[in-house]
């Protein structure tokens, strides 16, 4: 059967971007940034070959957004701070030399946090513990912790969190645009699913609340 793949290959415009392709290069943990969250050399070098490569988007592996809660991993790396932005300039350039567009996914790590230099604690919509053992290849070890049910605060913490993260991304880094991690137990989905989240507030119940 012949399968016409030319609209692969084929310019497109979104939101006022220009993409070359339609192909992307999807987000992929690495952990390879440094022990206070700025991005590397060996980044910048990882990022802009798939850009080198043809792809025309790029999108980040996950990128923490607070000095609180968010983390998940060691040498995972952040959007908190003017520091960690301006780490993240030589990726966003290398990415962007290339003809390619530069999308940070940011991402709070919630209740399957195993790695934060903030906090020895994690949180999500309830303490609902998460089923499975931690990632040893992200150094992870044993069952996740139980989290702590977060409160009316924290919630807007987090929010303000991925606000802020992706101003930073924006208007320091240099990125096109912001993708948002939704999924695999991080804390938005956590409060989407409706065995994690037994809360009886504005923020559980009905689909809409979650």
């Amino acid at each position: 059967m012949d399968i016409d793949t030319s609209a692969l290959f084929a310019p497109i415009v979104i939101n006022g971007h220009a993409m070359k392709n339609r192909l992307s290069v999807a987000p992929m943990t690495r952990i390879s940034a440094t022990q206070d969250g700025r991005a590397t050399e060996a980044m910048t070098r990882y990022y802009e070959r798939f850009a080198r490569g043809g792809f025309g988007t790029v999108i980040t592996e996950g990128i923490y957004i607070d000095q609180a809660f968010s983390q998940g991993y060691v040498n995972q790396p952040g959007m908190t701070d003017e520091a960690q932005a301006n780490a993240w300039k030589p990726v966003v350039n290398g990415i962007k030399a290339h003809g390619a567009l530069a999308i940070a996914q940011l991402m709070h790590a919630g209740a399957i946090s195993q790695g934060n230099r903030f906090r020895d604690t994690t949180v999500g919509p309830s303490p609902v513990q998460p089923k499975g053992d931690q990632i040893t290849f992200y150094h992870g070890k044993g069952a996740y912790a139980l989290p702590v049910a977060m409160t009316e605060a924290q919630i807007a913490d987090a929010i303000d969190g991925f606000a802020e993260s992706a101003g930073r991304a924006i208007q320091v880094a240099g990125f096109d645009a912001i993708e948002i991690h939704g999924a695999n137990g991080y804390l938005l989905d956590h409060f989407l699913t409706d065995y994690a989240n037994g809360r009886v507030d504005r923020w559980g119940g009905p689909t809409e609340n979650r």
